[in-house]
């Protein structure tokens, strides 16, 4: 637990810091992946595997690198979940949130500023493909057809950040659940693996369980949901996408 001012800013800093750079990693990797889609597609194996790895070793990396400051949340359901069992006071748990969300907005800002040249040539187009001539790929964001120009128009960031979004094969109400039970096994492996006392593995060790789990989550949810088990991750790339297009908020 976080004692004096001095320390909580520091460990507040760290989150916000850790934050962003978990965001530019797990997002980067779905934006590099290019596996983003709404609707009844599915990302192909290889793709989700690799995303599942990006997110659950970065997590395990910045919590290596964080823990000895802040306890490595990184995320605000975990440290909900230090608020509720009184590991931390309710102001330090606020600090530590805002920190995160804030974190995650700045890291999608980043990732934003990293890849927007993935649109480049999207509008003013009337097909949904760009010709560099060297190639012709498709375009990288979802974009607005203009009725009466008949070309595409207001497109969004690449692949929406890698925004959460609840595929079309199944129900909102399946997701709900399924993102409960995915942030249950994350927030249940931190207490376990960094919380309990009679864990004979000791904290050094937490890191590792913790990034297995984050990956798990991933592989099982990110065809269905995109895996929102932060809100924090989820937050950033959606709010940066729709300052930059997207036409929702997920």
């Amino acid at each position: 637990m976080v004692q004096s001012k001095k320390d909580l800013f520091g460990a507040v800093f760290a989150e916000f810091l850790a934050t962003a750079l978990f965001i530019w990693i797990g997002c980067g990797a779905a934006i590099s992946s290019n596996t983003w889609h709404s609707g009844n597609s599915t990302p192909e194996l290889g793709s989700v595997v690799g995303i599942s790895i990006a997110f659950g070793f970065g997590i395990s990396v910045l919590a290596y690198g964080i823990g000895h400051i802040s306890g490595g949340h990184i995320n605000p359901a975990v440290t909900f979940s230090f608020l509720i069992r009184g590991e931390m006071s309710v102001a330090s748990a606020i600090m530590y949130m805002l920190a995160q969300f804030f974190g995650a907005f700045i890291g999608a800002l980043f990732l934003w500023a990293s890849v927007v040249g993935l649109t480049t040539g999207c509008e003013g187009n009337s097909v949904d493909t760009i010709d560099d001539g060297a190639n012709v790929r498709l375009c990288a964001a979802s974009c607005d057809l203009d009725a009466d120009s008949g070309v595409f128009m207001d497109c969004g960031a690449p692949f929406g950040l890698g925004t959460n979004v609840v595929s079309g094969a199944i129900g909102q109400g399946s997701a709900f659940i399924a993102e409960l039970i995915g942030t249950f096994v994350l927030v249940f492996t931190v207490l376990m693996a960094a919380v309990h006392p009679s864990n004979g593995s000791g904290p050094n060790a937490a890191p590792i369980a913790i990034g297995w789990s984050v990956m798990l989550a991933h592989l099982v949810l990110v065809p269905l949901t995109g895996c929102g088990i932060n809100p924090a991750r989820t937050f950033g790339p959606a709010i940066v996408s729709l300052f930059f297009g997207a036409d929702s908020f997920v």
